[in-house]
């Protein structure tokens, strides 16, 4: 039984957290966040501090970047693997008969 799934199993506080916490990107910024303090908290690193923490931001911001373009493109593959139209003409062509039928009937005129 999946507790995401069953409504009676769901937890209202911890099922979200624990979705939040399986992404990837959340885990690089919690991680980046972290070595961030901790780079603030110790004395030994005030003369690199700027330097470590502007290179702790990009390196997540690379990773995160990066986790990005690699959902897009397995998006990009799901999408291109579905069938396709084979012709923009008949897809339009289709698209305007599901307008001109849904629009509704012209009214009577006075000259009927």
């Amino acid at each position: 039984m999946n507790l995401l799934t069953d409504k009676s199993a769901r937890r209202p506080l911890i099922d979200p957290l624990l979705l939040i916490l399986k992404s990837r990107r959340v885990l690089v910024a919690l991680c980046a966040l972290l070595i961030g303090l901790l780079t603030v908290a110790l004395p030994e690193l005030r003369a690199v501090q700027g330097e470590l923490l502007t290179l702790l931001i990009t390196l997540a911001l690379a990773v995160i970047g990066g986790y990005s373009l690699e959902d897009a493109v397995r998006a990009g593959r799901d999408r291109a693997a579905q069938p396709q139209p084979d012709d923009l003409r008949d897809l339009m062509r289709e698209i305007l008969n599901d307008l001109i039928n849904q629009l509704p009937p012209p009214p009577p005129t006075d000259n009927e």
